[in-house]
């Protein structure tokens, strides 16, 4: 997954080592973007390879964005830059975006050159655009990992610069313009999470009750948690068993509706051992993220998807729509959530 620079690809200017040196065997690489999860996790699993190789590895991101905390977490070092969106503002606003952005750039580039980076990659997100610019300004080689099925902008945008690009969709190819190779490789996932996968025993029948599995992100589903709470009466009674990643907000309130109903519900604010309650469940209801569709397709997870509507370009729902396609999903309509048709896709289930 990781492209090495052809011969006739340069360092970013700087005074290198000596060549022949035993640093100069080794590549330099930056990888930019982040906010969500969806970019974050794809980038963390990245650079979990690169330093497996013994090369060293910078990350380029957001002062906003979760790579601010996930990032050090990890134990890589990360620039955190301000984040400047350009996109969807008033004039004045555009402007003193613009700028903004090209201040970032310009702290971007200063961080290739101190890096000695031979490559960047971008995982996407406006985190990544300082960066991207910067390696393009600079002569460094970039490459594109875009995890959803329909890209971001700020892959958009340079998608014709890059010398190689990586997509989680094969569709999503049809998205970009771009002048060389795009390659079909799926979304990259962290090393412990897949280990944790591959200790999964192979899937038999459901269980009875049914175990439902209920998330929606690390602050949970507020469409799904009210459809939840507006149904549990109608599955009183039925063989069903619920784990519900509710959020801090909402948690009371649907475990509440769930005791009310006496259904088996075990109900969390936010929940880390993700894999094990893969394994656990016999069916998901979720969002529709690259990262999300990503576990489920490893964990053989069948899954009722409800795309985030106001995801930017609607890409949730290509993502579903991409996991509906090759069986493995069910799409439901979030444009609104018909509360009594999930009810019957579950009872039906």
């Amino acid at each position: 997954m990781l492209p090495r620079p052809g011969p006739s690809a340069q360092r970013c200017p700087a005074v290198g080592p000596s060549p022949g040196s035993e640093q100069e065997m080794k590549l330099s690489w930056v990888i930019a973007g982040g906010g969500t999860g969806g970019h974050v996790t794809p980038a963390l699993a990245l650079g979990e390879i690169i330093a497996e190789r013994g090369e060293p590895v910078l990350f380029i991101g957001s002062e906003q964005g979760l790579e601010a905390r996930l990032v050090p977490e990890a134990g890589f070092e990360l620039l955190a830059l301000p984040s400047q969106q350009v996109m969807g503002r008033r004039l004045i606003g555009r402007i003193k975006g613009l700028l903004g952005t090209l201040r970032q750039v310009g702290r971007a580039r200063s961080a290739l050159r101190a890096h000695r980076a031979d490559i960047v990659i971008s995982v996407g997100g406006f985190a990544a655009m300082p960066a991207a610019l910067a390696a393009l300004t600079t002569g460094c080689p970039l490459a594109l990992v875009e995890p959803n099925a329909i890209p971001g902008r700020a892959n958009r945008l340079t998608a014709r610069f890059a010398g190689r690009i990586f997509v989680g969709f094969a569709s999503t190819a049809k998205h970009l313009s771009a002048r060389n190779a795009v390659s079909h490789f799926g979304i990259p996932l962290r090393a412990g999470l897949v280990r944790a996968f591959d200790q999964r025993e192979p899937r038999k029948a459901p269980h009875s009750p049914l175990r439902l599995l209920i998330f929606g992100g690390s602050q949970g589903a507020r469409q799904i948690n009210e459809a939840m709470i507006e149904l549990a009466p109608q599955f009183s009674g039925q063989p069903i068993e619920i784990f519900h990643q509710a959020g801090e907000a909402d948690r009371a309130r649907v475990q509440a509706a769930y005791t009310d109903a006496r259904i088996e519900a075990q109900v969390v604010d936010f929940e880390s051992a993700m894999p094990a309650r893969y394994r656990w469940a016999d069916l998901a209801l979720c969002r529709a993220g690259a990262l999300t569709v990503a576990e489920l397709a490893l964990a053989g997870l069948p899954a009722l998807l409800v795309p985030y509507p106001f995801a930017a370009d609607d890409h949730q729902a290509a993502n579903a729509d991409a996991l509906s396609e090759s069986g493995a999903a069910i799409r439901l309509n979030s444009r609104p959530l018909d509360a009594q048709a999930l009810a019957a896709q579950l009872l039906a289930l």
